[in-house]
């Protein structure tokens, strides 16, 4: 089966809705503002899935579950607990395009890259041996959606993203938004995403997003004064008067 473009309008129409309405419904603070940032993580999710796509060389059925899944993989981000959104998302897909009279061995497949883009990680275990078993036992369909969904935590993707939630407290300045990019978590956290990453297409693309991490926070480093070289003045100190001219 092909799907076409009306079939996926009608999809991320009532994808969107439903990620506003159930955000709303749980109370979640700045539910439309998460709303929309987790609709902008969708899209940035289904592009990344494309490159995936192209560079894997993909058949056209695999295209069709994975650019379904993507739009599905997060519709159910604020009905339960993290952990369980996964598993929640692929009952809602199966729900969906069961009542919408897809093939169920198509809703099947697109319900599994759904419930399996999200993985817990063990603490005790390597992060290269659980990716070898992820690569050995996860269809390369479920894992093109994986990669698709971690490629968008690096990169511009979240470097924006850091700077929005430093920004969102209060009012800093663009010195503490330097401070907290080059504190080394932020590019920490990046680096084991891009550990992550299972298929070949999307580890050449992590690798390049990476870089671009490094190279844009090495930049900050070297326009932004960190650390005011001047004794601040303060209120029992004598400021100079103003200039009479």
């Amino acid at each position: 089966m092909s799907i076409s473009d009306a079939q996926l309008q009608k999809m991320a129409t009532y994808i969107r809705s439903y990620i506003l309405r159930t955000a709303e419904m749980h109370g979640h603070r700045n539910a439309f503002f998460r709303a929309n940032a987790r609709w902008t993580h969708t899209l940035n999710t289904a592009q990344n899935l494309k490159l995936i796509l192209e560079g894997e060389n993909a058949p056209a059925d695999v295209r069709d579950v994975t650019e379904v899944a993507a739009l599905f993989h997060d519709i159910d981000h604020y009905t339960v607990q993290h952990e369980y959104h996964a598993a929640r998302g692929a009952e809602t897909a199966t729900r969906f395009l069961t009542k919408e009279g897809y093939d169920p061995a198509f809703v099947k497949r697109v319900a599994k890259c759904v419930r399996e883009h999200d993985r817990d990680l063990d603490d005790n275990i390597p992060i290269d041996k659980q990716v070898a078993e992820l690569v050995a036992t996860l269809d390369l369909e479920c894992r093109m959606v994986m990669d698709a969904d971690t490629l968008d935590k690096i990169g511009v993707s979240n470097i924006l993203q850091a700077v929005m939630s430093m920004s969102s407290a209060d009012k800093r300045q663009v010195v503490d938004a330097a401070r907290e990019l080059t504190s080394g978590w932020p590019l920490q956290r990046a680096k084991l995403w891009k550990a992550l990453l299972t298929t070949e297409t999307g580890k050449r693309l992590g690798e390049e997003r990476f870089a671009f991490y490094e190279t844009f926070l090495k930049q900050v480093e070297v326009e932004i004064v960190m650390h005011d070289p001047y004794t601040e003045v303060t209120s029992m100190q004598e400021v100079a008067p103003l200039s009479s001219t």
